[in-house]
């Protein structure tokens, strides 16, 4: 068996973990350049600038990759029948993938917060993120988990949700779920008149973060779940991904929509980067059919192996990434470039070390034990037999 490393042996669709890396470096992308625009006055790049200050849309493709996978567990071609023993075994595979790493940084934050600058979490507070409410109750532990508070939530509506929309047909759940995205298009909308131009933090607690709105990804996935649990042999030529690639990616680069402080349009925003994703994400299935190592180069498939770990210990690392920069740069102060790239590659590089510290120390331990009790279950009827 050759030695796969950290790296790990490519998905069944390797185009999803070289998505999920896409993901991640948006996001981080996107914090990088509100630190450097902070610190340095300055977010070098031209057009990159701007696809770093649109990063914030990369939670939005994470989003439409877990409404896939989600969805995928009971629509997809692989999908499990709908049984009591395929839901709790559902339930079991996301509480090993998510929670001992998500309660592991939330106990980190805990124990580091009494020298933490400016930190003084209380206990409901702990409570809050412990529970997923941060969404609608907000967070001062981390800002950043908020996408997590909704993932959860929408993790508990799966198993009904996937079961009323198979008893409905493909086409009329496809519907079904096309209306509700509209609704919710609408609802924020709405919402968004209320706020007032630029006020950012109304906008993120109002729109932005709370689940009824940002599920709105998470539904396009579970859209191309559906669909591709009735057309799964579908090809498509790679061409035809990179053609595809290109309308997000001249979304991201063509203006920094947030500092625009309209917030219908960057409600629509969200929307429309939903559904390239969504469309994006159908044709990389379409291409894996037809070629089953797209997507799957090992640099990819490092970061994908690494973003959940990423996204959760990256955020905190800004402040001490930048009081090293500082303390790097001595007399170089005032050189606004060379200090944003020199805190780009130190943020970059604490924020891989931490995460792969975790991975090895909490994430890759409790994946193991899952794999291991599945392995147990499935052998269980044999053993028994003999």
């Amino acid at each position: 068996m050759p030695h796969t490393g950290l790296a790990g042996k490519p998905g069944r669709y390797p185009v999803l973990d070289a998505l999920r890396a896409v993901a991640i470096l948006l996001v981080l992308a996107r914090h990088w350049a509100v630190a450097s625009q902070a610190t340095f006055g300055v977010v070098p790049g031209g057009p990159l600038a701007v696809l770093a200050a649109n990063g914030w849309i990369g939670v939005d493709l994470f989003f439409v990759l877990s409404g896939f996978l989600i969805g995928s567990h009971f629509a997809g071609p692989h999908a499990a029948p709908f049984t009591r023993a395929a839901v709790i075994d559902f339930y079991r595979r996301r509480a090993f993938r998510t929670l001992p790493l998500y309660w592991g940084v939330i106990l980190l934050c805990w124990l580091a917060a009494p020298w933490t600058l400016g930190a003084g979490y209380s206990s409901l507070s702990f409570a809050t993120h412990l529970l997923f409410m941060q969404d609608y109750l907000g967070s001062d532990v981390m800002v950043t988990l908020w996408s997590l508070a909704v993932e959860e939530k929408f993790y508990l509506a799966t198993p009904l949700l996937l079961f009323l929309l198979a008893r409905t047909g493909t086409r009329s759940a496809c519907i079904v779920l096309a209306v509700v995205f509209g609704g919710l298009c609408w609802s924020m909308q709405s919402s968004a008149r209320s706020i007032a131009p630029g006020d950012y933090p109304a906008f993120f607690w109002a729109i932005r973060a709370p689940f009824h709105h940002a599920v709105l990804g998470i539904l396009a996935g579970v859209l191309v779940a559906v669909e591709h649990g009735a057309s799964s042999t579908r090809r498509a030529p790679r061409v035809l991904f990179l053609a595809l690639s290109l309308p997000p990616l001249s979304l991201l680069t063509y203006r920094d929509w947030l500092t625009q402080g309209d917030w219908s349009t960057v409600c629509w925003i969200i929307a429309l980067s939903s559904m390239l994703f969504a469309l994006l994400v159908r044709c990389g299935l379409a291409v894996n059919a037809q070629l089953p190592s797209f997507g799957a180069a090992r640099p990819l498939r490092y970061i994908a192996r690494l973003s959940y770990a990423l996204y959760l210990v990256h955020y905190p690392l800004i402040g001490p990434a930048t009081k090293l920069c500082h303390a790097l740069l001595g007399d170089m102060q005032q050189a606004p470039v060379p200090g944003s790239l020199l805190f780009l590659a130190i943020y970059g590089a604490m924020s891989w070390a931490a995460a792969w510290l975790l991975h090895v120390a909490l994430e890759k331990p409790f994946l193991l034990l899952r794999d291991r009790a599945v392995a147990t279950r499935l052998n269980a009827p044999s053993r028994t037999a003999r």
